[in-house]
């Protein structure tokens, strides 16, 4: 089992742990882990043979959030930034602190990670350019990715989208 990777792959068996056992194993490492059902909609737990459930593990700092999050009924907005990254520190003190973003993020738990502290994390979103940010429910399902420096009332919209689960948050930006 390589822990680096995002993806497991779990086939419940009479001679292999089961699915939960699994699970508790990866998230002793530090690591979170959530299944996703087979495509073929069959329950693994059956322990019958059946396509395998995926396990995608998630970086322990982002599953205390979406933990809180789901005790909350809240969602997570992850903002990855760094601090010498001048688009970065403009969004902090200009779009996070407009009345009427930190209104819409009360609705939110909000992780700041910095890539540059917790690459790791960076690298398992994908993250290839700063600032760069993902709001999650509290499953870990992405609602919405938010890319570059947005203005409040670009950044209001998607927030908002995201929190009323349609299909208008967006980017707003590049993909």
């Amino acid at each position: 089992m390589d822990l680096e990777k995002d993806l497991f792959i779990v086939t419940a068996s009479m001679d292999r742990p089961t699915e939960e056992q699994m699970i508790e194993a990866i998230k002793t490492q530090g690591f979170g882990a959530i299944a996703v059902p087979p495509e073929d909609g069959k329950d693994s737990g059956s322990r019958e043979p059946s396509s395998p459930r995926k396990v995608f593990t998630m970086p322990r700092l982002v599953q205390d959030a979406l933990d809180r999050a789901g005790k909350e009924g809240k969602l997570v907005l992850v903002d990855f930034s760094a601090d010498w990254c001048a688009p970065c520190q403009r969004m902090l003190k200009e779009t996070y602190k407009d009345e009427r973003v930190v209104s819409e993020l009360e609705g939110f738990i909000f992780l700041k990670i910095d890539t540059d502290a917790h690459p790791s994390v960076a690298k398992h979103f994908k993250v290839s350019g700063i600032p760069d940010a993902r709001i999650l429910a509290p499953d870990g399902t992405e609602r919405a990715r938010v890319r570059g420096f947005k203005k409040a009332d670009e950044l209001l919209p998607i927030l908002e989208a995201a929190r009323a689960g349609t299909d208008d948050a967006s980017s707003g930006g590049r993909k």
